[in-house]
């Protein structure tokens, strides 16, 4: 049973988080009305639907955390089969969860397209540079990305992290990359701060 307070989860309920994400079927059950965030993950945890678990920190989780959670994920990926697009994806993620200014958002999207969505990385490095700015290019009218595209991103490049190792141990990947997860919600597993080593 989950007891800590998520203090980077602003939401008080579960319904909350799940009113932006489409929850699967099988989901929709264990989210009662006055359920929390933290007894919702539980439930789906016990009855083991890791991927809606996955799905649910992403779209609860503040944008930063939740790419800052995506690329702890992803240091349990086999990195030696990662092509040169890859790290840099990984990199630019990196790099913008650590200093999460514009310039920096900016800078990822173009690894995360060279990398491209079907990779943890590349979706991962999208999700960052969809934390702000425009989805068009620069002389056209902006559009600004949707609220929980960053989150759809992050949820992707967990998801797609998980399958990467043996085959026979996705669930168990799951299981943790959602432990993780509820080390940053819990604010117990956050980036190093730069600014205290200079």
């Amino acid at each position: 049973m989950i007891q800590a307070t998520w203090s980077k989860v602003k939401a008080g309920k579960a319904a909350e988080i799940c009113k932006h994400l489409e929850l699967k079927e099988e989901s929709r059950p264990l989210l009662r009305d006055q359920i929390t965030p933290p007894q919702f993950l539980d439930a789906l945890l016990s009855d083991r639907q890791y991927r809606s678990a996955i799905d649910f920190l992403a779209h609860g989780l503040p944008p930063r955390e939740a790419v800052w959670w995506g690329c702890i994920c992803l240091e349990h990926v086999n990195r030696a089969k990662w092509s040169p697009e890859e790290k840099a994806a990984c990199k630019a993620a990196v790099q913008w969860v650590l200093d999460p200014n514009d310039e920096n958002r900016q800078a990822a999207k173009a690894p995360g397209e060279a990398a491209g969505l079907g990779t943890p990385a590349g979706s991962l490095a999208l999700a960052a540079s969809w934390t702000g700015g425009s989805l068009t290019a620069p002389n056209l009218p902006p559009v600004p990305p949707g609220p929980y595209l960053p989150a759809k991103g992050v949820a992707a490049a967990v998801g797609l992290a998980a399958v990467k190792g043996d085959p026979l141990k996705i669930a168990d990947t799951q299981r943790l990359f959602v432990e993780l997860g509820i080390g940053v919600a819990e604010g117990r597993v956050a980036w190093p701060d730069l600014k205290k080593r200079m």
